[in-house]
């Protein structure tokens, strides 16, 4: 596994060891559909045996027999990303940034108009 997918495996491990990414946050971006499509039969294998055995299928199964690091090694990166992205919004959202006395939440890509330092152009 590449770096970045090791990267993206120890956020998606941390993120449900702490409670801040659930199995079904995971799950509505890889959806059954997707799992067919990119996991090695072995892995399928081991989802349908798993839900066999236990009667039924739920996110949090699906999630503990794969494993982060089989979700990281296999699924697209964009759609990792998104579970990732959707839960940091969320963590954005329920501590907004209260520096310099503002209590707007700046979104990505945002920038408020105190922050950009006047600059002096000097013609010789």
């Amino acid at each position: 596994m590449d770096k970045r997918r090791k990267w993206i495996c120890v956020l998606l491990e941390e993120g449900l060891r702490l409670g801040v990414l659930a199995p079904e946050d995971i799950l509505r971006h890889i959806t059954p559909a997707v799992l067919a499509t990119d996991l090695p039969p072995a892995l399928v294998a081991a989802i349908l045996q798993a839900g066999i055995d236990a009667s039924g299928f739920d996110p949090a199964l699906v999630v503990k027999t794969l494993s982060p690091e089989n979700l990281a090694e296999h699924m697209p990166v964009p759609l990792l990303w998104n579970c990732l992205s959707e839960a940091a919004a969320i963590l954005i959202k329920e501590h907004p940034s209260q520096e310099s006395g503002s209590s707007d939440v700046i979104g990505p890509g945002e920038v408020r108009q105190e922050d950009i330092p006047m600059i002096e152009v000097i013609e010789d």
